[in-house]
């Protein structure tokens, strides 16, 4: 038994019985044993090591010894260690013969270690008992008892500690589930005031509309993927509609009782919510309508409608509303099956957003205010807003030389988002009018301008201030400025001696430009200067480079050593923030907002910095990104980018997972391809090839252009 330590007593001591002698010579056989053992240990020992001999070897002299031990021996004394005869490297052998005898000797050894250490005392007890005769029934009785007693007092201790671990194990489990408790509580505390503080908002909407809630006696279930709570409550309006012939239903099965209740049972005691709950009973809802009639609002006072918002409210009021003005079935049950398929992750928003401002509940169970009830009602908005992509144009940028290079590297609107240019591997870029691929229904689009360049192209980038200036970065380490309007180069730099992978004008000063290259350097331009006016030596490939939208002082990169680096130019010798995170090389950086930047990664990961802290805030995950330049836009929170499975990824800056997938596929792609080039598009289809190279945001929220390695140009409309 473990705990207690074992030993061989010579006499059993008894208070009421004499005590009789009992012969306690060991037996020869076991000492005979217990003798062969411990020569044979010595005889198979490495004489250098003293350790079992591992992988034997024998001299010319005769000697074995380990391989190792024998080896640096021999190199380093060239002499025998036992008879100090002159070795050679060449003069020692494998010993076969003492291995197979030492291998089985290794794997019997645990059997004789056992049966030394344990099995010599059973079979001396077990010898003294049969073999000494002058044992008598008093003799056996102790010798029993006290091996009873000992036996029940290893029983003991075991039952004791296994008792102790149980008890800790239930004391552990209590604290957790009461600190549970106490955070469910502060919690359930901060909805329900939440729920009465939306309940006024709503009588609010309501008095603005000029409307009555009424529940129809009709409930139908919710589906088993979104339960919710059942109640038998509803909504009783202040006064019945003169006529109900314009009733116009709003709120279908998709909503929750809770929802279309205004939280009314989850204001109860968990009392009273239980008596209203019947086991196994099936969550319905009612069907909602609104009636144009007047509503007595005078309960309510002006600094409880301040705070609401009919036309941005998320989840409370809808935004869209049909041609009458009335709320439509479709957007609300379109945001709600959104937001279930989102629950988990909203509910951790809601709560950190609380939290994070420091919510306290007062003694009474009231709370101070709001405290970023607007700014999760605002992220639910932006989270529930679109439900999927719809392309409505599409660009074949290769036009019809389907069998020319045709990745698209960079797409960019320019100033006042009339134009965006195209650039890839074909040595083009191509200026298109927006509105006109809009408005025409021809499949195939002609550029309004086309630039032939010297090499394939990366990046370009449209300067914010001259309209027509474009910056454009190549394979050959050239950055060029266009004019877009006239077609012509009007001034090349020239200093990078590797590819360069990005060019970005600057916002604040926009004869400022910077470009980042494979020779490890980011270098700052003007476009009045021939040379750099400052160069930041990366020690690594450098893969993207953006200034900070709102300073001509500040830019952040991504290298290939994982990392991102926050430098302010004013200082360029070491950065003001370094960014790490990346598993793999950074490919691109964005401003979300003037403290926080998206990178991405080929690690297929997508991660959320602040700047100032240094820290990262969150990872997106969802989309395929390990060897090429997928694309990356974000734009009033909203993330664009691209995958390496044909794939446009569409995230929101609270949520980790895509909100909104759209695969790239040949309905819109321009005209009929050739057999051979369907053949070849099947054919890299099956291989993986086809990836989203470049995307872009337009100046209208909803609008992203999105392109492919295939050169196919997508206009894509959020809806």
């Amino acid at each position: 038994m473990s705990g207690v330590k074992r030993t061989r007593t010579d006499e059993i001591p008894s208070s009421s019985q004499p005590q009789t002698t009992i012969n306690t010579t060991i037996s020869p056989k076991v000492e005979k044993t217990s003798s062969l053992t411990s020569n044979i240990e010595e005889d198979y020992n490495c004489p250098i090591c003293f350790e079992l001999i591992n992988e034997a070897f024998v001299s010319r002299c005769g000697h074995s010894f380990c391989s190792k031990c024998l080896q640096r021996t021999v190199e380093s004394l060239h002499r025998c260690p036992k008879c100090q005869l002159s070795l050679q490297s060449s003069d020692i052998f494998p010993n076969y013969t003492l291995n197979a005898i030492i291998e089985k000797y290794r794997q019997q050894r645990p059997l004789t270690s056992t049966f030394s250490k344990y099995g010599s005392i059973v079979e001396h007890i077990s010898d003294m008992v049969t073999n000494v005769h002058t044992f008598n029934t008093e003799d056996l009785d102790r010798l029993i008892s006290a091996i009873r007693q000992h036996k029940e007092k290893l029983d003991s201790n075991s039952e004791y500690v296994h008792n102790r671990l149980l008890e800790i194990f239930l004391m552990h489990v209590h604290h957790e589930r009461n600190g549970a408790i106490e955070s469910l509580t502060k919690e359930l505390n901060i909805v329900d005031q939440d729920l009465k503080q939306m309940t006024k908002r709503q009588k609010c909407s309501s008095s603005s509309l000029n409307v009555n809630i009424s529940t129809n006696s009709n409930s139908k279930q919710l589906s088993d993927d979104n339960p919710t709570i059942s109640s038998d409550s509803t909504i009783d309006t202040k006064e019945e509609s003169s006529s109900t012939s314009n009733d116009t239903t709003i709120i279908n099965d998709a909503v929750p009782t809770w929802v279309q209740t205004g939280g009314q049972d989850l204001h109860a005691t968990p009392d009273m919510k239980s008596e209203k709950q019947q086991v196994g009973s099936t969550p319905s809802i009612s069907s909602v309508s609104i009636s144009p009639a007047t509503t007595n609002s005078s309960a309510l006072t002006k600094a409880e409608c301040r705070g609401s918002r009919i036309a941005t409210s998320g989840a409370v009021v809808p935004e869209e509303t049909n041609s009458n003005g009335l709320i439509t079935n479709d957007d609300i049950e379109n945001r709600t099956k959104i937001m279930m398929r989102f629950m988990d992750d909203l509910t951790n928003i809601y709560f950190s957003t609380r939290n994070s401002l420091r919510l306290t509940v007062q003694n009474d169970g009231s709370c101070n205010g709001d405290s970023g009830l607007s700014m999760f009602r605002d992220n639910l908005a932006a989270v529930t807003k679109y439900s999927r992509c719809k392309p409505i144009a599409t660009v074949n940028f290769v036009g019809e030389n389907f069998a020319q290079a045709s990745i698209v590297s960079s797409i960019e609107f320019d100033r006042d988002y009339e134009h965006f240019a195209v650039a890839g591997v074909s040595k083009k870029i191509k200026l298109y009018e927006y509105q006109s691929i809009l408005d025409n229904t021809v499949d195939l689009h002609y550029p309004v301008k086309e630039v032939l360049c010297t090499a394939k192209l990366s990046c370009i980038s449209w300067n914010p201030y001259l309209r027509n200036y474009l910056a454009s970065s190549d394979y050959d380490g050239f950055v060029s400025i266009w004019d877009m309007a006239t077609a012509q180069k009007v001034r090349t730099f020239q200093e990078h001696e590797k590819r360069s992978w990005s060019v970005d004008f600057c916002s604040s000063d926009p004869k400022l430009l910077a470009s980042c290259s494979d020779d490890c350097k980011v270098k700052i331009w003007s476009m009045h200067n021939d040379y750099s006016v400052t160069t930041i030596d990366a020690k690594s490939n450098v893969c993207c480079v953006k200034f900070k939208p709102d300073s001509q002082y500040n830019i952040v990169f991504g290298t290939a050593d994982h990392n991102l680096y926050y430098f302010d130019l004013r200082n360029p010798r070491e950065p003001c923030h370094l960014l790490r995170g990346h598993k793999k090389a950074v490919s691109y950086a964005r401003f979300l907002s003037n403290n926080e930047i998206v990178s991405a990664s080929t690690d297929s990961q997508l991660r959320l910095w602040r700047v100032t802290e240094g820290q990262c805030l969150r990872t997106y995950r969802g989309h395929v990104n390990e060897k090429n330049f997928v694309g990356l836009a974000v734009s009033n929170g909203y993330i664009a980018c691209g995958s390496e499975s044909n794939t446009v990824h569409l995230y929101q800056r609270e949520i980790s997972r895509p909100l909104i997938s759209y695969k790239f596929d040949d309905t819109n792609n321009g005209p009929a391809k050739t057999a051979t080039v369907n053949a070849d598009r099947a054919k890299k289809e099956e291989t993986g090839t086809e990836f989203v190279s470049a995307m872009c945001w337009s100046n209208r929220e909803n609008i992203l252009l999105a392109a492919n390695s295939q050169g196919v140009v997508k206009v894509l409309e959020l809806v």
